[in-house]
């Protein structure tokens, strides 16, 4: 998937490390539990690390579908709820522990969809030219779409 150069901008004025990672990108374990840190003192979560772990949750069940034989759409259907475009407001996995209401800020939309396509991009490494690594980059592409469309 190219990276245009307007998208590049953005993720770098929010995140100045991914000028060191490129064109490489860092190795992270696939899947890992992102509560840890957070059970013992839930607070909200940036945005962007919660864009984060809803593209784990989001990569898990499409693993799943795949691994199972089910119908990819199941899982882009809960994308909806877990990753909101402009007029829907965010709705957690129910199996998630509580986490305190977010408080949003002009920008926290933007830094969710930077955190869940960031955490994505990284997972799709090792699925190009794969039916996971097309949902992975349909998914990115949601994320880019409503990236591109907040800053208009």
């Amino acid at each position: 998937m190219p990276i245009n150069s307007k998208l590049l901008a953005i993720i770098g004025r929010r995140f100045p490390a991914i000028f060191d990672i490129i064109p490489h990108g860092p190795q992270v374990r696939f899947l890992q539990n992102n509560f840890s840190e957070v059970a013992l003192n839930p607070q909200p979560l940036p945005p962007h690390e919660l864009g984060a772990a809803i593209a784990s949750e989001f990569a898990h069940t499409i693993w799943l579908t795949e691994r199972f034989g089910l119908d990819r759409g199941l899982a882009f259907d809960d994308l909806d709820d877990w990753c909101p475009t402009v007029p829907k407001k965010l709705k957690l996995p129910p199996w998630w522990p509580p986490i305190p209401e977010p408080e949003p800020h002009p920008d926290w939309l933007i830094d969710f969809h930077l955190g869940f396509a960031a955490r994505l991009a990284v997972v799709t490494v090792g699925f190009e030219g794969t039916r996971l690594g097309e949902s992975f980059d349909k998914a990115i592409e949601r994320s880019v779409a409503t990236i591109e469309s907040a800053n208009t």
